[in-house]
């Protein structure tokens, strides 16, 4: 799944400075959100979301990536990083599911938040 969102993040951003530890770290959480059902075939889901949003997420790292004009790694690092292409994903499909192993795992609830805040209005920096 890493290499799929690596690969997908790269070819709209052009950014390769991510971090690839922080990347396993998050994916290992936010993996917990997809079914066994779906798991299978989990790769091939990631690259149909990402051809079928591809305009909202070239709009994201736009915006907020590597280059943005609202950039701010140390404020929403998720839009650095390959596995953002995951959380849209998860966020449009299981928010609440997400939402909730987020923050039972992961010490940065206002992180998720901030970005999906950017991910479903766009918005500024907060």
């Amino acid at each position: 799944m890493l290499e799929a969102a690596e690969r997908i993040f790269v070819s709209l951003t052009g950014y390769t400075g991510f971090d690839r530890d922080l990347s396993e770290e998050i994916l290992t959480v936010v993996l917990k959100c997809v079914s066994a059902e779906q798991q299978e075939g989990c790769v091939g889901q990631l690259e149909a979301f990402a051809d079928a949003s591809r305009g909202r997420l070239e709009d994201l790292y736009g915006k907020y990536g590597s280059g943005g004009k609202f950039a701010d790694e140390s404020r929403c690092y998720l839009t650095h990083q390959p596995e953002s292409l995951v959380v849209c994903e998860r966020l449009d499909t299981v928010p609440m599911w997400l939402a909730a192993v987020w923050n039972t795992e992961l010490d940065a609830e206002l992180t998720l938040e901030r970005f999906t805040n950017h991910w479903r209005y766009g918005l500024g920096p907060s």
